[in-house]
């Protein structure tokens, strides 16, 4: 039952987080300064603290159905750690524009909505069908 709460958690936290980056990725290229402070504050009251639960659930769920050593779990992590990472820089992105009141979206960051729809894809499909 602990089981089944715990992944509950975990999926409920990565469409929190997964929506949270969706939501940077389209506000860093916004100039208002209304829409950029609320996205900065979305981030830090939501975003944030769903992916803080994003990574102490999953492995959790991991050593609770001794998944680790399993290759397609080693390449999921991966893959969150690279959402992660382009989370933080989105965040990085959205702090340095709000202060200065305009958008600096970098043209690395152009592509991170697709980015980040497409690693969830590959991350929930190595989730759902572990394969060898």
């Amino acid at each position: 039952m602990i089981y089944l709460l715990i992944k509950a958690l975990h999926i409920a936290s990565v469409i929190t987080f997964v929506a949270g980056v969706l939501i940077l990725a389209m506000s860093v290229s916004v100039d208002n300064l209304v829409v950029l402070r609320a996205a900065r504050r979305w981030d830090l009251h939501v975003t944030t603290p769903a992916l803080m639960l994003v990574w102490i659930t999953g492995p959790a769920i991991a050593v609770m159905g001794h998944a680790f050593g399993a290759v397609w779990l080693s390449v999921k992590l991966v893959l969150v750690v690279g959402l992660s990472v382009l989370h933080g820089l989105l965040a990085g992105s959205l702090r340095r524009a709000e202060q200065q009141g305009a958008a600096l979206l970098s043209p690395t960051l152009r592509f991170a909505a697709p980015t980040t729809l497409t690693l969830t894809f590959v991350i929930v499909g190595l989730a759902v069908l572990k394969p060898a």
